[in-house]
């Protein structure tokens, strides 16, 4: 990988056995799994276990290293506070000293331990989706988006490699390292796209903390009332403080990989996000070349990273990126814009 190629935010890669695992949650929680299994993950080791009771918990496990520790300790107190407020986040399990973070050594190599409730539920990729679900998505967006605007400020200079404001720069760093012809062929359009229809916007785009990474993946579906609902909002491994209006773009570019309609499945997003909260002009202008941005981002990011230890995990992040990109960039800006903001009018 060359120099210029975005590598994963936050430090190094760790991949810890499954019996290291073990040891940690044994010694630092006082948790005996009958079962403990690995989950894919892009930089941390996660795990997910049961313990006699039949309780389930995700363990994650990062190194700790510089600034890392601060950026842990708040994600997971805005998570405790999400969780206390109602919204359908996995709550936070403390360690033996009554600590959310956990500090400790696995085999030399200093790390944190963080240990949520297992929710349950499909996740959105896996489910059954239709026009109601993804207005469904947008709303929960949009409480969240809400419930995220008061939370406390990150820790200075918190940054990430997928934060919408930089997803020209992200883009054009890891070109150099996309063999795919189609998928560099895209991305590059949808950087010209950012570059002429979000980049005179980014001034006047309000700011606040968002969670930024509204993935089909990181959205858990299940049935209330009859209904298709989301029931699970995780990983808030990537939450900073970033564009407000990422978080229905972030969310509406990926369902539109859910959909025979990409753009359709967009604005059925963008309706559901304008039932709960309403967008500004310069908002509205820039939902779809955010949309385009991010899928770009994800299609060329891990066709940088398609080699070594994560290389599965690359090709399932990034599965059906390219026709839903295509689409979107075949999509009129103006009318599509006119159309997110008649949605989203206060």
């Amino acid at each position: 990988m060359s120099e210029s190629s975005p590598e994963p935010p936050g430090g190094r890669v760790l991949d810890l056995a499954v019996e290291e695992v073990r040891v940690l949650v044994a010694e630092r929680y006082g948790l005996r799994p009958r079962r403990i299994e690995r989950v894919e993950g892009e930089l941390a080791t996660i795990c997910r276990l049961e313990d006699d009771a039949g309780r389930g918990f995700a363990v994650k496990v990062t190194r700790d290293e510089a600034e890392q520790r601060p950026a842990v300790e708040w994600r997971t107190a805005v998570m405790t506070r999400l969780a206390g407020q109602g919204h359908p986040v996995p709550g936070i399990v403390p360690d033996r000293s009554g600590s959310a973070v956990s500090v400790a050594d696995a085999g030399g190599t200093p790390v944190l331990v963080v240990v949520e409730e297992w929710l349950t539920g499909l996740p959105l990729h896996a489910a059954e989706v239709d026009r109601e679900l993804l207005r469904e998505l947008g709303g929960t967006a949009a409480r969240l988006s809400a419930a995220l605007a008061a939370a406390p400020p990150p820790p200075p200079g918190l940054t990430h490699v997928w934060e919408a404001s930089r997803g020209r720069r992200t883009i054009l760093q890891a070109l150099p390292d996309v063999r795919d012809r189609v998928i560099g062929e895209l991305a590059a359009a949808a950087a010209e796209g950012f570059a002429a229809d979000v980049a005179p916007h980014l001034a006047e785009l309000p700011r606040t903390v968002v969670h930024q990474d509204l993935h089909d993946a990181n959205l858990l579906v299940g049935q209330v009332g009859g209904r298709s609902r989301v029931t699970g909002v995780l990983d808030f491994g990537d939450m900073l403080l970033g564009l407000r209006v990422a978080e229905l773009a972030v969310a509406a570019g990926y369902a539109a990989r859910l959909t025979a309609d990409p753009l359709r499945g967009l604005l059925d997003v963008v309706e559901g996000w304008g039932r709960e909260a309403s967008l500004g002009d310069a908002e509205a202008q820039v939902v779809l070349p955010l949309a385009r941005t991010r899928l770009a981002v994800n299609a060329a990011v891990w066709a940088a990273r398609s080699s070594g230890t994560r290389a599965a995990y690359a090709a399932a992040r990034s599965a059906r990126s390219v026709p839903a990109l295509r689409a979107l960039l075949a999509a009129d800006r103006d009318a599509v814009a006119a159309e997110v903001h008649r949605l989203t009018r206060a």
